[in-house]
C-alpha cells in the first residue's frame, strides 16, 4: 500500500487529485445508490439534508436515503455537499489509490473485500475515470451479490429472534405463576405465625389467671396445639424458602432472557434496515418507464408474467417485490394439489416463465409443473432451493438469455 500523505499537504493534493476524477453526479447510475448507501450512514445523510434546510426529525431512514438520492443526478447544493463530505471522509484513500495502476488497484480491492474494509475503495472505483469496463463490472458484481447473501442472513436472524421471543413470553408466564404461588404461601405462613402468637398469649394469660390444678387439662391441650402449630409453621417456612429460592432462579433467568431479547431486537432493527436497503437497491436497478427500452438493463422482463410455484409462503411478499423490481408481473401458486389441477394449469398457461423450487414442493407438484410446461411450451426453472438469492439468480439468467 502507498505511503500516507502528511495531514498539512493532504488538502492540496486532494484538490489536485479530484480534477482527474468524476464528480458524484457523473458516476454510473447503477453505482449511485450502492455508494450512498454503503459509504454514508443514515445519520450522515440526515446531517447533509439538515444543513440544506430539510426537517428530518420525523423522516424514516428510507425517506432520508430517497431524499438524498433525488439530488445525486445533477449538480446542486445537496449533491455538492455530499461530494465534499465523501471526499473529506475518504481523503486518505483517494490520495493512496486515486492514481494507482489498474491491476494493483484491483488487487487492493479484492483484499479489502475479503477483509470487509472496502467502502473507501468502492467510492474511489466509482469516481475514477481510468478503470476499464471489465474491472468496473466485477467490482459492481461483488457488491451486488453481497447484498443477496446479507438478505439470507437477515431472514435466519429473524427466525431466531421469533423463537427467542416465544421462549421469553413462556418464561414470563411461568414466573407470574410462581410468584402467585409464593404469595399464597407467604400469606399462609403469616396466618400461622399470628395464630401461634395468639396461642402463646392465651397460654400466658391462663397461667396467670387460674390455678395449675384447674387449668392443667386446658394447658396441656394448648401445648399440644402449640406444638402442632409450630410443626406446621416450620413446614410452611421450609416450603416458603424453597419457593423463594426457585423464584430467585426464575428472576435471574428472566433478566438474562430480557437482555438477550433486547440484543436480538437491536439486531433485528439493524437487519430490517438492511432488508429495506437491499430491496431499495434491487428496485433502483430498474429504470423508470420513460427511460426504458434501450437503456433499461431488464427491459426483456418488462410485462412478462413470472409464476412461482411453491417456496416459502411467509415470504411471498418478498418474492413479489423481487419479481416486480426486476420489471416482471408476479403470479404465485403455493404448490398444494388439494385445490385441484385446473387452478395451477390455468396459471401455467398464462405465465411467460415458471420458477419451481424443489426443496419446498412435493414430488407430485414438481412433476405436474414439468408436464404442464411441456404441454403449453412454457420455459421453466427448477431451483434447488427457495431462497431470494436463488430466485434473483434465475431472473438474472433468464434476462441474460432474452438479451
Amino acid at each position: 500500500m502507498s505511503r500516507i500523505i502528511p495531514k498539512k499537504k493532504l488538502e492540496t493534493l486532494l484538490t489536485s487529485e479530484t480534477k482527474q476524477l468524476k464528480r458524484i453526479w457523473e458516476m454510473q447510475n447503477n453505482f449511485k445508490c450502492p455508494v450512498i448507501g454503503s459509504c454514508l450512514k443514515i445519520e450522515e445523510q440526515g446531517r447533509i439534508l439538515k444543513k440544506n434546510g430539510y426537517k428530518i426529525k420525523r423522516m424514516k431512514s428510507h425517506e432520508i436515503h430517497r431524499a438524498v438520492m433525488g439530488y445525486i443526478n445533477d449538480e446542486n447544493p445537496v449533491s455538492m455537499k455530499t461530494e465534499r463530505y465523501l471526499n473529506h471522509k475518504y481523503r486518505k484513500v483517494i490520495s493512496a489509490f486515486g492514481r494507482m495502476e489498474e491491476e494493483s488497484f484491483f488487487a487492493e480491492w479484492k483484499k479489502g473485500f475479503r477483509n470487509g474494509e472496502m467502502d473507501g475503495l468502492f467510492y474511489v472505483a466509482a469516481i475514477r475515470n481510468d478503470l476499464s469496463e471489465k474491472f468496473i463490472e466485477e467490482i459492481f458484481g461483488d457488491t451486488h451479490m453481497l447484498c443477496h447473501a446479507n438478505l439470507e442472513e437477515v431472514m435466519k436472524s429473524r427466525r431466531a429472534l421469533s423463537m427467542q421471543e416465544n421462549a421469553a413470553r413462556k418464561l414470563a408466564r411461568m414466573l407470574r405463576q410462581e410468584r402467585g404461588r409464593a404469595g399464597g404461601l407467604k400469606e399462609k405462613c403469616a396466618i400461622t405465625a399470628q395464630a401461634l402468637k395468639n396461642a402463646e398469649n392465651s397460654l400466658q394469660k391462663i397461667k396467670k389467671s387460674q390455678a395449675v390444678d384447674k387449668t392443667c387439662g386446658e394447658v396441656l391441650k394448648l401445648k399440644t396445639e402449640n406444638f402442632q402449630l409450630k410443626d406446621e409453621n416450620t413446614s410452611h417456612k421450609e416450603k416458603d424458602f424453597k419457593q423463594i429460592a426457585a423464584m430467585r432462579i426464575m428472576e435471574s433467568e428472566k433478566r438474562y432472557l430480557r437482555e438477550e431479547l433486547i440484543n436480538l431486537q437491536s439486531i433485528n432493527q439493524q437487519l430490517a434496515k438492511e432488508v429495506s436497503g437491499l430491496i431499495a437497491k434491487l428496485t433502483s436497478f430498474v429504470e423508470k418507464e420513460d427511460q426504458c427500452r434501450d437503456k433499461c438493463a431488464r427491459y426483456q422482463l418488462c410485462s412478462k408474467r413470472i409464476l412461482i410455484v411453491g417456496g416459502i409462503t411467509k415470504i411471498k411478499h418478498l418474492y413479489k417485490q423481487l419479481v416486480e423490481s426486476s420489471g416482471g408481473e408476479f403470479d404465485y401458486h403455493d404448490g398444494y394439489m388439494n385445490n385441484g389441477k385446473i387452478n395451477i394449469e390455468a396459471r401455467v398457461m398464462r405465465a411467460d416463465l415458471v420458477i419451481c423450487p424443489v426443496n419446498c414442493n412435493s414430488h407430485t407438484a414438481c412433476e405436474r409443473v414439468k408436464n404442464l410446461c411441456r404441454k403449453f411450451d412454457r420455459p421453466v426453472k427448477m431451483l434447488a432451493n427457495s431462497s431470494l438469492s436463488s430466485i434473483s439468480d434465475a431472473l438474472l439468467k433468464e434476462n441474460a438469455l432474452l438479451n
